[in-house]
């Protein structure tokens, strides 16, 4: 049957990571918002925040795309983003015309825990440049952009995973026993 694992939530949560992770431990291929647009920004150039929104926007187009062909052959993909709600209803629709079962894991944590991450992954850990055009300047401009994300109407039922004092490992293990509840195995 073919499967899209859909994983999305807070900034700083570990979401890429993850998709990374399950890609392996599935033998599925994994497609990031961060990876394409990273690719795509080699190609075209960006000068400010406006124009990075457009190659963000142009990454989630890509991420649909694949989606849909993967879908077409009953394939199964992981997808990891920040989708929005008419991106995710996007997804629902793909998904139910070719009988894709898709599971939404949505990561989520501690603001303070997630905004510490955020700082240190913004300044140690060599990010590419197309990420570092963001307005967050504080913690208060954190936790409303989150906030915002978190508000959002539910349009795929989220399975919740907390990522609040976790390691890679340990997310990894909650998504793994979270897809087994939902009846998903190797």
């Amino acid at each position: 049957m073919s499967r899209i694992i859909v994983i999305a939530g807070d900034l700083a949560s570990g979401k890429s990571t993850l998709a990374k992770n399950l890609s392996s431990h599935f033998k599925i291929p994994y497609f990031t918002k961060e990876g394409v647009k990273e690719l795509l920004s080699e190609e075209l150039q960006y000068q400010d925040r406006v124009e990075n929104k457009k190659l963000s926007n142009a990454a989630i187009d890509v991420l649909l795309h694949i989606l849909e062909r993967v879908t077409e052959v009953s394939g199964s993909a992981v997808l990891e983003a920040n989708f929005h709600k008419s991106e995710l209803e996007k997804i629902k629709r793909e998904c139910e015309l070719h009988h894709s079962e898709v599971i939404l894991l949505y990561l989520t944590g501690d603001i303070d825990v997630l905004y510490e991450r955020f700082m240190y992954r913004e300044y140690y850990q060599n990010r590419h440049p197309v990420h570092l055009t963001h307005p967050l300047q504080d913690i208060d401009e954190f936790e409303n952009y989150v906030n915002k994300w978190r508000a959002e109407e539910e349009v795929l039922p989220r399975h919740y995973i907390d990522v609040t004092n976790c390691d890679r490992e340990i997310i990894f293990a909650k998504a793994l026993e979270k897809l087994k509840e939902l009846g998903m195995t190797e």
